[in-house]
């Protein structure tokens, strides 16, 4: 069995998805460094019961971990004693698309579309941590998130010329970084 630490390999992997799923309405409420560190303390916990062999395996074992950390975190804020949608966001809030909090894309791709996704997924978040938060951030949001420079600004208190100048200079460095 390998080390705990082997596991640490995938945090930026585990935090991509955590930022991609985590809606708006519940990300003032938990951060996804948060979900990841429960995920990981899950699968360290649960580490006998893997059984995969490859690094493709485990990728997807986590995603399943981290899917059911995000479920019951989702759950905990949507119970009766505790209503979401009648709470006010301090700062910048946005209004909750979905009744459970997060949106999970559904895996409909082959074995092998999936890997190469896992992949691609693992390699960009490594890239991503060689960029300021903030280009990391309008990152996201622009190209995860599907937001307009206008949106983009609105949640990060900058002008869109600001957020253009950002995305700019966040392509710039993944474009070095992949050559």
């Amino acid at each position: 069995m390998e080390s705990p630490d082997d596991l640490q390999r995938f945090r930026p992997f585990l935090r991509a998805l955590a930022e991609e799923q985590l809606y708006s309405g519940l990300r003032p409420k938990m951060d996804p460094s948060d979900l990841v560190q429960q995920t990981m303390l899950q699968a360290v916990e649960s580490q006998s019961q893997f059984r995969g062999t490859t690094d493709a395996a485990k990728a997807s074992w986590l995603r399943s971990i981290l899917k059911n950390v995000m479920a019951g975190f989702g759950r905990h804020f949507h119970r009766d004693r505790r209503n979401v949608s009648k709470e006010q966001a301090m700062g910048i809030g946005g209004s909750s698309q979905s009744g459970q909090g997060f949106e999970i894309a559904g895996d409909f791709s082959s074995p092998s579309q999936q890997l190469r996704q896992s992949e691609d997924r693992q390699k960009l978040q490594e890239l991503m941590g060689h960029l300021t938060h903030d280009q990391q951030q309008a990152l996201v949001m622009r190209y995860w998130h599907d937001l307009s420079l206008e949106e983009i600004g609105q949640k990060m208190n900058k002008s869109p010329d600001a957020v253009a100048g950002l995305l700019y200079r966040g392509m710039k460095v993944l474009r070095e970084k992949m050559a």
